[in-house]
């Protein structure tokens, strides 16, 4: 067995009593060890799992909301008994003999808007209503910036005698570009208690004002106490500060009996029960 030597060559290298130089050892320095795998690994698994159960939850959630099946509202049936749709020329025409045997307890159509244009299914949808006993009325979407007794003659030449149907509804919920370049907001509002002037005089009772919420803080609050409230508000419930009288809560309902049936609609509710609900019945 080879043993250390105090003896030096020449050259200052260490050399045994044979004469060999002495291979260095490393003396601090033990075996290496390879480290610890198994935990990184498992690690990295349980985060790509919860990573992958995340988005598939995601996905479905946001299918079931594509489809309908669940939604931010959900206000139930015993608290608000009479519910119903805004219908226009995009649901094409009604099938009325099945459309009102659905849970719905009402049916609004877009008529008019502005001053001169006319939704090309009103006409035979509001004529063809007759055949249900489902309760309808109908609506004129409000342009910011015209005229508002041209467009009440607009709204009131087409909808005709309005006896037997729901108090009309005009509806101002501008776009974004409207909100872009709207007019000032008294003029406005001026142009608006024209137009419910107008329709109130023709049939005895004040139209409901349907808004975005934008447009209620902008031009109705305090200003239209003599109108009925229909509030949009489709991620939660209106603020307790507004006085509303519909509340349209959803843009996924699922109804059928229309030409465009794949296509989801808009549902609001009536805020009180059916007896007053029928009292917004024009006699």
């Amino acid at each position: 067995m080879k043993r250390r030597s105090e003896h030096y060559n020449e050259y200052s290298v260490e050399i045994d009593d044979e004469g060999y130089p002495v291979e260095e050892e490393d003396w601090e320095e033990g075996p290496l060890q390879e480290k610890p795998k198994k935990k990184s690994l498992l690690r990295k698994l349980m985060v790509r799992l919860i990573a992958l159960g995340l988005i598939v939850l995601l996905v479905e959630i946001g299918i079931l909301l594509w489809s309908g099946q669940i939604w931010f509202n959900e206000p139930k049936k015993k608290d608000y008994p009479v519910r119903g749709p805004v219908m226009d020329n995009k649901y094409g025409e009604i099938y009325w003999s099945k459309f009102g045997g659905q849970n719905i307890q009402m049916c609004y159509m877009r008529a008019t808007k502005g001053t001169n244009y006319v939704d090309e299914s009103f006409e035979k949808n509001w004529k063809d209503s007759k055949k249900s006993k489902l309760p309808v009325g109908a609506m004129h979407v409000f342009e910011l910036n015209s005229d508002g007794k041209e467009q009440a003659e607009n709204f009131l030449s087409v909808v005709g005698d309005m006896t037997g149907k729901l108090v009309p509804a005009v509806e101002i919920s501008p776009g974004f570009f409207a909100k872009l370049f709207s007019p000032k907001v008294n003029e406005v509002g001026t142009n608006l208690r024209d137009f419910v002037n107008a329709v109130k005089e023709k049939c005895g009772a004040a139209p409901i004002i349907k808004c975005s919420s934008y447009a209620y803080d902008k031009y109705i609050r305090g200003e239209f106490s003599d109108c009925p409230i229909w509030y949009e508000s489709l991620f939660s419930q209106p603020d307790d500060d507004i006085d509303w009288t519909f509340w349209e809560y959803t843009s996924r309902a699922t109804l059928e009996s229309f030409d465009k049936s794949g296509r989801k609609v808009y549902m609001s509710v009536y805020r009180h029960d059916e007896e007053e609900f029928k009292k917004l019945i024009l006699q």
